[in-house]
């Protein structure tokens, strides 16, 4: 994704990945705009990440998919539905209402000269491909029940791990039951338990400590799920909106895009380039990234470490004390 093929760790890697970038450079005019490890919202609150959209100033763009499979090709592009699902979600995002085309390529470089399935849709071809989709969508809710109980499901590692009934699934539930009681007979499906005192403060029994830490966890799981399938049940139809809610759309947070324009105009106001640099807020993240982006191949940790080692030298940068927090203790393995 980066570009550097210094992250590699071999040399077939490093052939695999140029024979996606070889092909991939065949679609780009001057001027494209390239968007790597894009996350495309879908229909119905669904998403995925595509590898690469290129955007062609002329208003055509291409979805490319790399896929390292070994053992057999991908479904092709005519009738793939993750191109399909891919092509609505960026067609449908106002981001890119200037694509009018989009191609989308699945690129298979461990085949015989880099095996490649490709299709055009357009703006004109949405309605259809939703249409699809949604019926593809509601044909797996109509699952009658005994087939839900497990009767006749039958898992496959290549389709339970893309599918989004796994969570659920009663036939991969015996499956994880099994694996779960041979690696902990004695703790594997424990029910959590509630203590009589749920108010944190007033209990001073460090067993019943521990047993509301254990829900914290689960009960915040639970609430930020809750939170999530009531907004989109909402945004889809406001006849779901839970009652005594609203819809509410506070102001995003701001962030800088472009600091050379945010320093020009500050100057304006009589803000110097020293009161930004006192108000800033500086990711690491992202400065270590740059650095490796930047550096030789083989340098890259080294870089990192002598740049961070020279700001601790001159108290450029104070490390904070670690911050306490409660781990859960595993047992120990033999």
């Amino acid at each position: 994704d980066s570009g550097d093929m210094g992250e590699l760790e071999s040399g077939f890697e490093e052939r695999m990945v140029r024979l996606c970038e070889e092909y991939a450079a065949r679609f780009a005019t001057d001027g494209a705009e390239v968007v790597n490890e894009f996350r495309v919202e879908t229909i119905e609150g669904r998403w995925g990440y595509c590898d690469r959209i290129l955007i062609n100033p002329e208003g055509d763009a291409h979805l490319f998919d790399w896929k390292f499979v070994r053992s057999k090709e991908v479904v092709d592009a005519d009738v793939n539905l993750q191109g399909k699902d891919y092509v609505v979600g960026i067609l449908e995002d106002p981001r890119f209402s200037r694509i009018e085309r989009i191609s989308v390529h699945f690129v298979m470089p461990r085949f015989e000269s880099a095996t490649v399935t490709r299709r055009p849709f357009t703006r004109e071809d949405v309605p259809t491909l939703k249409l699809e989709i949604l019926a593809i969508l509601a044909r797996a809710r109509q699952t009658d029940s005994r087939r839900w109980r497990g009767a006749s499901l039958t898992p496959h590692y290549d389709v339970c791990r893309f599918c989004g009934a796994a969570a659920t699934c009663v036939a991969l539930r015996r499956i994880a039951d099994r694996i779960g009681r041979a690696y902990d007979p004695d703790g594997y499906g424990r029910t959590p338990v509630i203590p009589a005192q749920t108010h944190a403060s007033l209990v001073t029994d460090p067993a019943e400590r521990g047993q509301l830490q254990e829900l914290a966890g689960l009960m915040d799981t639970w609430a930020q799920s809750v939170r999530h399938h009531n907004l989109t049940a909402a945004l889809a139809d406001e006849a779901n909106l839970p009652a005594g809610y609203v819809i509410d759309y506070p102001k995003g947070r701001r962030q800088v895009s472009d600091a050379h324009q945010l320093l020009n105009i500050a100057t304006e106001f009589g803000l110097t380039a020293q009161d930004l640099i006192d108000a800033a807020s500086v990711s690491w993240t992202k400065l270590e990234q740059l650095l490796r982006d930047r550096a030789g191949k083989g340098e890259k940790a080294r870089q990192v470490a002598n740049f961070n080692s020279k700001l601790e030298e001159a108290c450029a940068v104070v490390r904070a004390e670690p911050a306490p927090r409660l781990s859960r203790v595993r047992p120990a393995t033999v």
